[in-house]
């Protein structure tokens, strides 16, 4: 029996998964998860919530290949093809997702989703927030790295000595700078439009991206993750990058408020990357609130923009969503994606370099 919504011929509506390395039932699980649940999204999301985002684990631990270039299409006198590979990086391989319509001639903005910690890794949780959903209409690359695999079975990035790699023995920044030059050369790649989401954990490691790679990256967000305790530890080289954090005031895993000598609450993490764009801190603006997650009625989520005063093309962003936790089980209209990552993802579109 088919998901419901499924009504394409057998191979075509499989096709992006079973490029990804998932066999039949693989993929239709997968397009189980991403498919409308209409009013039933109620009872359906809390289980699939345990399932894709390691409901086990309540807390956060300790709180490349060559590219296939030469093809059918390119700009800049540089060739891609246009049946590009779909696993990048070598021995620690990471999982790439492309347009159905990829067109090698035309340059892609370029996303990474960052998972959290847990028994679960990228995919699972890339499709329970939707963000699979907006490769084919925003015209999205995406990769999907994994984290190190813990002996107690969890996946981490080495984001701050808070979460989760306190003896900061991998080196992700350098193998995620890998990555993303790997996918330039293996993908027609727009360099001004090279994106970070990451939650959790993988929020962590996407400001620490911010902080030690700024120049290979635009915007990065962070869903209910957080940066160094210090702000000297966070001194970007080049041009700083644009922020947006997401967090739910109830959050009892990474707190919105933070934790004195761990890392710094939501508030103060957007203004230490507002600050290093030249932002005015003391000066937020209000732009309305918006209904991104279900539990909670009205438009719960306020949003917040540091703007004035800022680098050109710079500015950083906080929503706080009222009496969420830490896996916010976010609102998903009849008629597409997550409101969340429809929003994310535009809000990392307008910026460029």
């Amino acid at each position: 029996m088919t998901p419901e919504g499924y009504n394409r011929p057998p191979c075509q509506g499989c096709n992006r998964t079973r490029n990804m390395g998932l066999t039949r039932g693989e993929s239709f699980t997968l397009l189980a998860l991403t498919s409308k649940v209409g009013g039933m999204k109620r009872m359906i999301m809390p289980l699939i919530l345990s399932v894709a985002l390691g409901c086990g684990s309540s807390d956060e631990g300790n709180a490349a290949g060559t590219g296939g270039i030469g093809g059918e299409g390119g700009t800049g006198g540089q060739m891609f093809s246009a049946n590009p590979p779909l696993v990048i990086g070598g021995e620690r391989p990471a999982t790439v997702d492309i347009p159905l319509d990829y067109d090698p001639s035309v340059a892609h903005p370029l996303l990474v989703f960052l998972h959290g910690f847990g028994t679960v890794a990228g995919l699972p949780q890339a499709a329970f927030l939707g963000v699979l959903d907006v490769v084919d209409e925003k015209d999205f690359v995406m990769l999907l790295p994994d984290g190190t695999l813990r002996d107690d079975g969890n996946y981490f990035w080495n984001g701050t000595p808070a979460c989760c790699d306190p003896d900061d023995a991998i080196d992700d920044v350098g193998y995620l700078s890998g990555l993303l030059e790997e996918a330039k050369r293996t993908y027609n790649i727009d360099e001004k439009r090279v994106y970070l989401l990451g939650y959790s954990n993988g929020g962590f490691m996407s400001y620490r991206m911010a902080c030690e790679a700024s120049e290979l990256i635009t915007a990065i967000v962070s869903l209910a993750g957080s940066t160094f305790a210090e702000g000297a530890d966070c001194q970007p080289e080049t041009r700083p990058v644009s922020v947006l954090q997401v967090h739910g005031t109830a959050d009892t895993t990474i707190f919105y408020d933070g934790r004195a000598g761990e890392y710094p609450s939501a508030v103060e993490t957007v203004e230490l990357f507002a600050s290093a764009a030249g932002c005015d801190t003391s000066a937020p603006t209000g732009v309305g609130n918006v209904d991104l997650v279900s539990a909670v009625e009205g438009e719960e989520t306020e949003q917040v923009v540091y703007t004035n005063g800022c680098q050109e093309s710079v500015d950083a962003a906080l929503w706080t969503i009222r009496e969420a936790g830490h896996r916010p089980i976010f609102y998903r209209p009849d008629s597409g994606s997550p409101v969340f990552a429809d929003l994310a993802t535009d809000w990392l579109l307008a910026h460029t370099r």
